[in-house]
């Protein structure tokens, strides 16, 4: 029982911070309300943090526990050292201690890893060596991102969301899969305070100086995400600013800039980075599909097969694409109620994916440039998923950082449905 002591003390602080701070400050509903949400999220990643080889096939979170242990072991003998790592200065005088303790794999700095690494290292100050602390904390950052999400779509439709709300929190893979010390974890934290911010933007310079800070940030958790995250909020504000009046010419431009920011971050990779963007693709699909066939995985699951160039990649993405939408769908026949639920919860994230699709081309539609910002961003981010992926239980939890802005469109849209489906107060129809 002492291991739950420590976490439970965290929830109640974070609780009381929730209780008066004005960020959690929501229309119709009550302090009490949303610290009951964030207490249900506390121990869901409880839950995971537990059974984390059973719920996401693999131990992520222990291996970032562990290893930010001994970036914290370091600081408390070294802390002058440590700050200097966790300030990303990497010279002759600390590469051994680098390599040794961030990044041991080899990879290039400042990656994703690295980051969960550092996080993890600070938490520990305060952690008392008790992994569960860790996942209380990350819950409550991926619980803010929600919030952030939530707030950014009220703001844009002006709309009380409690719907919205609800299934932003109660949603079973953004339930699991924001919860516990993950990067998706860490991903939905960052990208949905970024998206808030967005909607901030020209009230302040902090809001602007913040902005731009988590933006940053977001490269240091997942920079395909950003990568794909950047050309499709380029292409709304261009359209929504400057090609408002025609949906398909709206959307022509958006595609064109998808593909002239493509072009241009492919050409950097390529020739001023030197990492063949196609060549790493397909280098992570083999790596995956082996790793997955040597251990026998009971979920493996066959890729859309690619060649190292970007014809390939372009060919078969569609097939990526669909594969990651569709998984893990009609695989009711599977053991445990785990498969057959998450075969249920898909078949409403295949609905989300429809209607934001038709809402996308719905010229009655008001919010239907954004919704096709939302498609650009959900048909990269997916087909990426569906090439990089062998295993269904992976998919299912890659693809889970993308539901709450799934989420987000589908009640963007139902709201010019709102006196069938959704109690709306108003709205700037």
């Amino acid at each position: 029982m002492e291991i739950f002591i420590l976490p439970f003390i965290y929830i109640l602080l974070l609780c009381w911070f929730i209780s008066y701070n004005n960020f959690f400050s929501l229309p119709n509903m009550s302090r009490a309300f949303i610290c009951t949400l964030f207490i249900i999220k506390a121990f869901a990643g409880i839950i995971i943090t537990f059974h984390a080889e059973r719920i996401y096939s693999g131990d992520d979170g222990m291996f970032f526990y562990e290893a930010g242990r001994t970036l914290y072991e370091y600081a408390l003998q070294h802390p002058l050292k440590y700050l200097k790592l966790m300030a990303g200065i990497y010279d002759d005088s600390n590469r051994t201690e680098y390599y040794s303790l961030l990044n041991w794999k080899g990879l290039p700095s400042w990656n994703d890893n690295e980051t969960m690494i550092k996080i993890s290292s600070l938490i520990h100050f305060m952690a008392f060596s008790n992994m569960l602390v860790h996942s209380v904390i990350f819950s409550f950052l991926s619980f803010c991102g929600l919030t952030g999400i939530y707030k950014a779509t009220i703001a844009l439709t002006k709309s009380n969301g409690f719907v919205l709300y609800l299934m932003l929190m109660l949603f079973p893979s953004v339930v699991f899969f924001s919860s516990g010390v993950l990067k998706e974890t860490l991903l939905i934290a960052i990208a949905g305070m970024f998206m808030f911010l967005l909607t901030q933007f020209g009230n302040s310079s902090r809001m602007k100086i913040i902005t731009v800070i988590l933006y940053l940030f977001l490269w240091l958790i997942k920079p395909h995400f950003v990568l794909f995250l950047t050309p499709a909020l380029i292409g709304y504000v261009i359209v929504k600013n400057y090609f408002n009046k025609k949906l398909w010419l709206s959307h022509a431009v958006a595609v064109m800039v998808v593909i002239v920011y493509s072009f241009i971050g492919i050409f950097i990779f390529n020739q001023i980075l030197h990492r063949d963007v196609a060549g790493t693709i397909a280098l992570v699909q083999q790596s995956s599909m082996k790793n997955s066939i040597y251990e026998k995985a009971e979920s493996y699951i066959q890729p859309p097969v690619i060649a190292p160039n970007m014809v390939s990649v372009i060919k078969n993405s569609p097939k990526a694409f669909l594969q990651t939408v569709l998984t893990p769908a009609f695989h009711f026949d599977k053991t445990g109620l785990r498969w057959k639920g998450a075969a249920v919860e898909n078949l409403l994230v295949m609905v989300f994916v429809i209607v934001n699709i038709l809402a996308a081309f719905s010229w009655r539609n008001q919010y239907a440039r954004l919704n096709f910002a939302l498609f650009l961003l959900l048909y990269l981010f997916y087909s990426l998923v569906g090439y990089t992926c062998a295993l269904e239980a992976a998919i299912l939890r890659f693809k889970a950082p993308l539901l709450p802005f799934l989420i987000a469109g589908f009640y963007i849209f139902m709201l010019q449905y709102k006196k069938y489906f959704i109690r709306n107060e108003s709205s700037n129809d």
